[in-house]
Protein backbone atom coordinates (compact mmCIF):
# COMPACT_ATOMS: atom_id res chain seq x y z
CA UNK A 1 0.00 0.00 0.00
CA UNK A 2 1.75 3.27 -1.12
CA UNK A 3 2.08 6.39 1.66
CA UNK A 4 -0.43 8.96 -0.26
CA UNK A 5 -2.97 5.70 -0.70
CA UNK A 6 -2.62 4.99 3.27
CA UNK A 7 -3.02 9.07 4.04
CA UNK A 8 -6.49 8.51 2.10
CA UNK A 9 -7.63 6.45 4.53
CA UNK A 10 -7.15 8.43 7.58
CA UNK A 11 -9.59 10.70 6.20
CA UNK A 12 -12.16 11.49 9.15
CA UNK A 13 -16.10 10.98 8.19
CA UNK A 14 -19.00 11.18 9.46
CA UNK A 15 -21.28 8.95 8.92
CA UNK A 16 -25.43 8.83 8.33
CA UNK A 17 -27.54 7.57 11.58
CA UNK A 18 -28.53 4.63 8.94
CA UNK A 19 -25.61 3.56 8.30
CA UNK A 20 -24.41 3.12 11.88
CA UNK A 21 -27.23 1.61 12.89
CA UNK A 22 -27.00 -1.17 10.06
CA UNK A 23 -22.74 -1.23 10.89
CA UNK A 24 -23.46 -1.81 14.92
CA UNK A 25 -26.27 -4.40 13.66
CA UNK A 26 -23.56 -6.45 11.75
CA UNK A 27 -21.69 -6.95 14.96
CA UNK A 28 -24.74 -7.76 16.93
CA UNK A 29 -25.62 -10.05 14.58
CA UNK A 30 -22.37 -11.74 13.59
CA UNK A 31 -23.02 -14.78 14.28
CA UNK A 32 -26.50 -15.88 13.34
CA UNK A 33 -25.55 -19.54 12.02
CA UNK A 34 -22.99 -19.52 14.84
CA UNK A 35 -20.29 -18.97 12.48
CA UNK A 36 -17.09 -18.21 14.91
CA UNK A 37 -15.54 -15.18 14.52
CA UNK A 38 -11.66 -15.45 15.02
CA UNK A 39 -10.11 -12.91 18.27
CA UNK A 40 -7.50 -11.47 15.72
CA UNK A 41 -10.03 -10.01 14.06
CA UNK A 42 -10.70 -7.88 15.85
CA UNK A 43 -7.36 -7.37 18.10
CA UNK A 44 -7.76 -3.35 18.85
CA UNK A 45 -8.43 0.18 16.98
CA UNK A 46 -6.46 3.29 16.38
CA UNK A 47 -7.87 6.97 16.51
CA UNK A 48 -5.94 9.67 15.60
CA UNK A 49 -5.83 12.36 18.12
CA UNK A 50 -7.19 15.13 15.84
CA UNK A 51 -10.23 13.53 15.23
CA UNK A 52 -10.85 12.88 19.20
CA UNK A 53 -10.32 16.81 19.08
CA UNK A 54 -12.70 16.93 16.24
CA UNK A 55 -15.19 14.89 17.72
CA UNK A 56 -14.57 16.68 21.03
CA UNK A 57 -15.06 20.15 19.11
CA UNK A 58 -19.10 19.48 18.93
CA UNK A 59 -21.42 21.53 21.61
CA UNK A 60 -21.79 20.14 25.01
CA UNK A 61 -19.76 16.78 24.50
CA UNK A 62 -18.71 15.37 28.25
CA UNK A 63 -17.71 11.98 27.06
CA UNK A 64 -17.29 10.18 23.57
CA UNK A 65 -19.57 6.84 23.36
CA UNK A 66 -17.81 4.37 21.09
CA UNK A 67 -20.04 1.21 19.84
CA UNK A 68 -18.39 -1.52 17.70
CA UNK A 69 -19.52 -2.63 14.35
CA UNK A 70 -19.03 -3.86 11.11
CA UNK A 71 -18.57 -2.54 7.70
CA UNK A 72 -18.16 -3.90 4.28
CA UNK A 73 -14.51 -3.76 3.54
CA UNK A 74 -14.91 -3.69 -0.50
CA UNK A 75 -10.91 -4.44 -1.54
CA UNK A 76 -11.20 -7.96 1.10
CA UNK A 77 -15.46 -8.73 0.25
CA UNK A 78 -15.97 -9.10 3.75
CA UNK A 79 -17.18 -7.09 6.73
CA UNK A 80 -14.35 -5.40 8.71
CA UNK A 81 -14.43 -4.26 12.62
CA UNK A 82 -14.95 -0.53 13.01
CA UNK A 83 -15.72 1.86 15.73
CA UNK A 84 -18.85 4.09 16.10
CA UNK A 85 -18.00 7.32 17.88
CA UNK A 86 -20.51 9.40 19.46
CA UNK A 87 -20.87 12.72 21.57
CA UNK A 88 -22.34 11.93 25.40
CA UNK A 89 -23.19 13.89 28.49
CA UNK A 90 -25.18 13.49 30.81
CA UNK A 91 -28.61 14.08 31.04
CA UNK A 92 -29.39 16.42 33.13
CA UNK A 93 -26.93 18.46 31.19
CA UNK A 94 -28.96 18.16 28.08
CA UNK A 95 -32.95 18.37 29.75
CA UNK A 96 -32.67 19.50 33.14
CA UNK A 97 -36.46 18.20 33.62
CA UNK A 98 -35.10 14.56 32.53
CA UNK A 99 -35.99 11.33 34.45
CA UNK A 100 -32.25 10.14 35.49
CA UNK A 101 -30.20 13.27 35.73
CA UNK A 102 -26.96 11.01 36.15
CA UNK A 103 -27.27 9.03 32.74
CA UNK A 104 -24.86 9.21 30.12
CA UNK A 105 -27.29 10.31 26.60
CA UNK A 106 -25.79 9.92 23.31
CA UNK A 107 -25.82 12.90 21.51
CA UNK A 108 -27.10 11.95 17.58
CA UNK A 109 -29.03 13.74 15.10
CA UNK A 110 -30.88 17.08 15.69
CA UNK A 111 -31.28 17.49 19.09
CA UNK A 112 -33.12 19.63 21.06
CA UNK A 113 -30.87 21.23 24.48
CA UNK A 114 -32.77 22.43 27.43
CA UNK A 115 -30.06 24.17 29.13
CA UNK A 116 -33.09 25.86 31.88
CA UNK A 117 -33.09 28.97 30.35
CA UNK A 118 -33.61 28.48 26.23
CA UNK A 119 -33.88 25.55 24.09
CA UNK A 120 -31.24 25.22 21.40
CA UNK A 121 -31.41 22.80 18.30
CA UNK A 122 -27.85 21.11 17.66
CA UNK A 123 -26.90 18.53 15.33
CA UNK A 124 -24.33 15.86 16.52
CA UNK A 125 -22.63 13.42 13.97
CA UNK A 126 -21.99 9.70 14.50
CA UNK A 127 -17.83 9.10 13.37
CA UNK A 128 -16.12 6.30 12.06
CA UNK A 129 -12.18 7.65 12.17
CA UNK A 130 -10.94 4.11 13.51
CA UNK A 131 -8.84 2.00 11.90
CA UNK A 132 -8.40 -1.63 12.95
CA UNK A 133 -5.87 -4.29 13.94
CA UNK A 134 -5.48 -5.44 11.82
CA UNK A 135 -4.10 -5.29 9.43
CA UNK A 136 -3.03 -1.27 11.55
CA UNK A 137 -1.33 -3.73 14.35
CA UNK A 138 1.67 -2.79 16.56
CA UNK A 139 3.11 -6.35 16.70
CA UNK A 140 5.78 -5.16 19.10
CA UNK A 141 3.33 -3.89 21.94
CA UNK A 142 2.85 -5.44 25.09
CA UNK A 143 -0.47 -5.65 24.50
CA UNK A 144 -0.29 -7.18 21.75
CA UNK A 145 -1.05 -10.90 22.60
CA UNK A 146 -0.19 -14.19 20.52
CA UNK A 147 1.43 -14.08 17.44
CA UNK A 148 0.97 -11.92 14.54
CA UNK A 149 -0.96 -13.48 11.17
CA UNK A 150 -0.71 -12.25 7.91
CA UNK A 151 -3.49 -9.60 8.00
CA UNK A 152 -1.01 -7.71 10.99
CA UNK A 153 0.49 -5.07 8.97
Amino acid sequence: MTTESKQDEWVPFSVPLETAQSWISNWIDANPEGKQLSPTEMRAFVVRRADFVELLKQDDTEFIRMYIGRKEDLKEGRLRPCLLLVSAAHQKDIDPTGSDPDMIVDLVGPMVINTGNEAIEETYNVFDFSHGCPPYCDPESPLFIGPADENCG
